[in-house]
């Protein structure tokens, strides 16, 4: 490519980014990601001609993707948490008795059957808890990185996982005397920094899907592969 032709297509990629981040501050004005997409699809659903860049294509995945994932994990994860917080309260009436004053004390010994049953349920609840906050973290950071701190999320996301993270970390609150009874560790997490390995994994994960995703069509299955595989690093080369 001579060098003319490099600065056409830099200049071209600058246009299209300048587009999508038009769009994004357009869509944000209409109430909510749910609300923008019922406008949308109620009109002709036409391509946006910035979609030819890769660069542009592939941010307006990521938003599209990370604010999907938030409207299906939302309602899933709050009928686990209500789920788990019935049957932790469960285990917590077998093993406790109020004492005098009507504060909770573990009956000694604890059934081994009700010790082994609480165990599981704190360590599938604290699983859930721990996988919410990394995603919260993650998409921080992505916003951080991709869109100049602009919060990926729109008002309704937002909320939504605001929500979720708050009352999940209300139930690991009110549960967490339970671990000190059956001497495991505490529901509570310590606090996810951005700079983390964990949380930088969890992104480029996300990160990655997405651009996998936005080069389903692109002839240059390479690039689908590359970034599907650092997406999924357990997909080895001769698996796909």
């Amino acid at each position: 490519m001579t060098l003319e032709g490099r600065i056409h297509r830099l200049e071209t990629s600058l246009a299209a980014k300048e587009k999508f981040a038009l769009w994004l501050h357009r869509t944000k004005t209409a109430g909510g990601f749910l609300p923008y997409w019922e406008m949308e699809l109620k009109g002709p659903l036409v391509p946006f001609e910035w979609f030819e860049d890769e660069e542009a294509y592939f941010l307006f995945r990521l938003v599209n993707e990370v604010n999907f994932t938030i409207l299906k994990s939302g309602s899933t994860n709050q009928d686990l948490r209500s789920f788990a917080h019935c049957a932790l309260d469960g285990i917590l009436r077998r093993i406790s008795r109020p004492d005098q004053s009507g504060v909770l004390v573990p009956v000694r010994p604890i059934p081994e059957n009700a010790t082994l049953v609480g165990k599981y349920l704190c360590a599938k609840f604290k699983s859930l808890l721990q996988e919410t906050e990394l995603l919260a973290a993650a998409i921080d950071v992505i916003s951080g990185i991709y869109l100049g701190g602009e919060d990926i999320l729109f008002s309704d996301t937002r909320a939504s996982l605001d929500t979720e993270v708050s009352n999940l970390r209300a139930t690991a609150d009110v549960f967490d005397p339970l671990t000190d009874w059956l001497h495991i560790e505490p529901l509570t997490l310590k606090e996810l920094v951005p700079e983390s390995s964990i949380v930088h994994a969890k992104a480029n994960q996300i990160v990655n899907l997405s651009r996998a995703e936005a080069l389903v069509g692109c002839s240059d299955l390479r690039k689908f592969k590359d970034a599907l595989q650092r997406a999924w690093p357990e997909l080895g080369e001769g698996e796909l």
